[in-house]
């Protein structure tokens, strides 16, 4: 009795506009959970892509959660990603490799050389896919960035209102002329 008679008091303390958002959330994750589950891919492919990155890339710690993303991604635009992918796996272990440029030196086949090239520059790039269909899935995480990410600020907005415009035409002057500068 006691412990209902708490319970009680505590709804009391939540506001109806809480109480209504958190009942949204939670109808709205199960909902979404579920279409998630039936239409995503084993985690085992996942894992199988993320350690495939990781050798085309030379990366060891790249994130899982992009990998997801990418892996989505790229399912999404290329239906036939997973038998590509094996193709590539394939032809990375009858040769050894040891290295993305071990694989590259001994001449890969140009089917598995474009998946490998799609998968790199997902990465580097943070974009998937062909015109029309392009999609961004990271910015400041894709990897183009790393090589100068202590020297330089990853740009976030335009440079302002004249940057979008067309570029001004050069104004030549002369030494001594009145519009010399």
């Amino acid at each position: 009795m006691k412990s209902l008679l708490m319970s009680q008091v505590s709804l009391n303390k939540v506001s109806r506009r809480k109480l209504l958002l958190g009942g949204l959330a939670i109808g709205s994750l199960s909902a979404f959970s579920s279409l998630g589950v039936a239409a995503s891919p084993v985690n085992s492919d996942f894992a199988g892509f993320l350690a495939l990155s990781k050798f085309l890339t030379g990366k060891k710690d790249l994130s899982p959660i992009l990998a997801q993303r990418y892996y989505l991604g790229l399912h999404t635009q290329f239906p036939d990603l997973p038998k590509k992918i094996a193709t590539l796996l394939q032809e990375i272990h009858a040769f050894s490799a040891k290295s993305m440029d071990d694989y590259l030196r001994r001449g890969p086949t140009p089917a598995a050389r474009s998946t490998a090239t799609q998968i790199v520059s997902a990465w580097y790039l943070g974009i998937i896919g062909e015109n029309p269909h392009k999609s961004l899935i990271a910015y400041s995480k894709a990897l183009m960035f790393l090589p100068v990410a202590g020297a330089l600020v990853i740009p976030s907005y335009g440079a302002g209102p004249l940057a979008w415009g067309g570029r001004p035409e050069p104004v030549m002057t002369f030494q001594g002329s009145p519009n010399e500068y």
